[in-house]
């Protein structure tokens, strides 16, 4: 059942429009950052946002296709919001500076991960087991959004650039992880 809401002075009649799903905010095209302004959905702070949610909307597939629940996927997910509340300016740029111990512990998590994995002797194909494949394509697209948020990066946003640079590197070894869990074998390139 569809209901009507009208707003008066910026206050909904109907309590149900407090709880709702949508705003209409951004109905003509533009949509609000941290300190207010409002500028067009089609500028590249959106653009950097977008990326990065995608990134973490991806790993809500990647965790139920995973051999094993993860809650470290979890934890990267829920990096990813806080870094999109700094670019978006919901967190002072300071914010930033808690990144570095985000990075220092995404390499540590490299570091224990590639230890337990053969060496590599070529490049190895995307793919394996469905888990492995999804963290492929998760790489992938920490890549894009590393490059989003690269564009309109002014200096505020070196630790948050790291981790989604990190990110790309930990998905590599996670998928290569994963298919070692799956008892699946990697394709090399050759």
């Amino acid at each position: 059942m569809i209901h009507e809401v009208r707003v008066k002075r910026g206050k909904s009649e109907n309590k149900y429009m407090e709880h709702c799903s949508f705003t209409r905010k951004g109905d003509d095209g533009h949509s609000s950052l941290g300190d207010g302004s409002r500028r067009p959905k089609s500028d590249k702070v959106f653009k950097a946002v977008g990326a990065v949610d995608e990134l973490c909307s991806l790993l809500g597939v990647v965790r139920a296709h995973l051999e094993k629940e993860d809650n470290e996927i979890e934890g990267v997910q829920k990096n990813l919001f806080f870094a999109n509340s700094i670019i978006s300016g919901y967190n002072s740029k300071l914010k930033d500076a808690e990144f570095k111990q985000k990075v220092e512990e995404l390499e540590e998590s490299i570091k224990k991960i590639d230890a337990s994995l053969e060496p590599l002797h070529e490049f190895i194909l995307p793919g394996g087991s469905v888990g492995a494949s999804y963290l492929h394509l998760a790489r992938a697209v920490a890549r894009r959004a590393e490059r989003r948020v690269q564009e309109l990066d002014e200096g505020g946003l070196a630790n948050v650039l790291i981790y989604l640079n990190r990110l790309s590197s930990y998905f590599f070894v996670r998928a290569r992880l994963e298919n070692k869990r799956a008892g699946v074998k990697e394709k090399g390139t050759k």
